[in-house]
């Protein structure tokens, strides 16, 4: 199969089990390095909870996010800007960017809106000044073509994914694979989320460890160290909290959730 970001060829890399019976080929791209499962069959058994119960760092990673997403926002003044958080899962990213003043907009197609009823947004109805992926590229089978309406809905993308370690690890290696979910089946080197920056029409890329930002503008050096610094930008992040809670929309939410 060609490599699904850059077209390249790629070659066998890996044989694993995920779902606990279920046997997977790793393929990896000889360009950019990108490694990706063959013909996963199983997502439809993968995804009978749209949420894996082996997720449990979801609240916290929705924490980090939000300091982080807060300190990219603040450093590209874009505090005034309408947002999306796409694949949002249970809607706790948007609801606390809306608590801090942020005005996001939920998309999810396969989990439950709890939190963000009423503040729902899909990529076209709109242009946003910046668009969320967090923890969702690894899940996808074919990104460029998944994300194009994304790409077509904003200049700018932040997304998190973790980077494929070098040298690139076996199956059981790298608890990234999470066999037991086998709902992670795309993984990424710094080359191939460059790749998919520039096939998606971005040609500034910023990548981190975990953190990538994707923009059709040139990205200051504030938030290009923002982004491959999460653990500052967690910290700035949480310290503008406090006076992001003079802009909070939870109370004017309230009234839009009572229907006035």
């Amino acid at each position: 199969m060609a490599c699904l970001v850059c077209a390249a060829e790629t070659v066998d890399f890996a044989v694993g089990m995920v779902l606990g019976d279920q046997e997977v080929t790793y393929r990896r791209c000889t360009m950019c390095g990108l490694i990706a499962a063959a013909d996963p069959t199983w997502l439809a058994r993968s995804y009978s909870e749209a949420i894996a119960r082996l997720d449990v760092g979801l609240l916290g990673r929705n924490l980090a996010m939000s300091n982080i997403t807060a300190a990219v926002l603040r450093s590209q003044h874009l505090r005034r800007g309408t947002f999306l958080d796409w694949a949002g899962g249970y809607g706790t990213m948007t609801r606390m960017m809306r608590d801090r003043g942020f005005d996001f907009r939920h998309s999810e197609p396969m989990a439950e809106n709890l939190f963000a009823h009423g503040f729902e947004g899909q990529p076209g109805d709109r242009r946003y000044d910046l668009v969320t992926a967090i923890e969702v590229l690894e899940h996808l089978p074919d990104p460029v073509a998944t994300l194009a309406p994304i790409a077509e809905s904003s200049d700018m993308i932040l997304a998190t994914t973790e980077l494929v370690p070098t040298p690139a690890p076996q199956p059981g290696e790298w608890w990234y694979y999470t066999p037991e979910t086998g709902q992670h089946i795309t993984f990424y080197t710094e080359a191939s989320i460059r790749a998919l920056a520039t096939r998606l029409g971005y040609p500034f890329v910023v990548t981190g460890s975990f953190v990538h930002l994707f923009s059709r503008r040139p990205i200051s050096a504030r938030t290009a160290a923002l982004v491959r610094s999460p653990r500052v930008a967690y910290v700035l992040g949480g310290v503008a909290s406090v006076f992001d809670r003079r802009y909070s929309l939870t109370q004017a939410d309230v009234r839009v959730a009572r229907g006035l």
